[in-house]
Order: C-alpha cells, then sequence, then structure tokens
C-alpha cells in the first residue's frame, strides 16, 4: 500500500467520524429549538427524557408551599393501584418520603400493611420487605 491510498483512508475515517458528529449536534440542536418554541415553559433544574420531566430540586417545601418534583429515581403510585415492597423490585424495602402530587393537597392518605393513615406531604415512610402500599386518596411520590 502507498502512502497515498493510508492518506486516503485516514481521511475518509475522519470525514465519517466528523458527519457522525454533525449529525448528533444537528439532533440536539433541532430538539432544543423544538422544546424552547413550545408555549409551555420549563422550571429551572428540569429535564425532560422519555416523555417524563425530572428535577434536579431536592426541596420538598418551598416557601411554605409544598414543592411537587419527580426526580430521576422517584415512584409514583397513582391511587388505587397496591404495590409490595420487594428486594431488587420497583419499590424496595426501606425510608422513603411521601409527597403529594397535587398542589392544594397537604395531607393524603396511604394504605401500609393493610391499615389506612393520614400523612402529610414530606412525612416518612418505612416499607418492610413484602408490605404492600396503596395510594388511596390520590396519587403519592416516594423519593
Amino acid at each position: 500500500m502507498g502512502w497515498e491510498i493510508i492518506v486516503i483512508i485516514v481521511l475518509a475515517v475522519l470525514f465519517v467520524i466528523a458527519a457522525a458528529a454533525a449529525l448528533v449536534f444537528r439532533k440536539k440542536y433541532i430538539a432544543e429549538k423544538r422544546r424552547s418554541d413550545e408555549s409551555a415553559r420549563f422550571a429551572e433544574d428540569v429535564k425532560v427524557r422519555g416523555g417524563v420531566r425530572y428535577s434536579g430540586d431536592d426541596a420538598v417545601e418551598r416557601e411554605g408551599a409544598a414543592n411537587i418534583s419527580l426526580k430521576k429515581g422517584d415512584i409514583l403510585l397513582p391511587r388505587g393501584e397496591t404495590h409490595s415492597a420487594e428486594r431488587g423490585g420497583e419499590i424496595m424495602p426501606g425510608t422513603y418520603t411521601v409527597l403529594a402530587t397535587g398542589d392544594n393537597v397537604t395531607q393524603f392518605k396511604l394504605r401500609v400493611g393493610g391499615l389506612v393513615r393520614t400523612y402529610s406531604h414530606g412525612d416518612t415512610l418505612v416499607l418492610a420487605e413484602g408490605e404492600e402500599i396503596c395510594a388511596v386518596s390520590c396519587a403519592v411520590i416516594l423519593r
């Protein structure tokens, strides 16, 4: 192989890499432009992945009002669905902070281990292995 062929191969590989990078940047640019063109405003530290908005804000309360944010790793309990705490499952045994999903909701009811109890936004909940949990009055976020 002559040095001309080696130079052509190296240039072709560099061109393919540059074209792939250009496509990735173009896709990101179009997605960002589409996002900024939408009429909905996005709060700070919000990322949208797979159609779900995730927040980077850990605060449970902000200026005395409930701060409702869904972070990556949070579990959303829809009203009326029963889930069981299992090792390696979606809901694992351990300690969770329970958050109401409604702006005006400060208290809500959860059925934990067969008993219904009233919880407030930001309360701590401990789930044992095999214990069942169900949101009774409204959807709840487990953080």
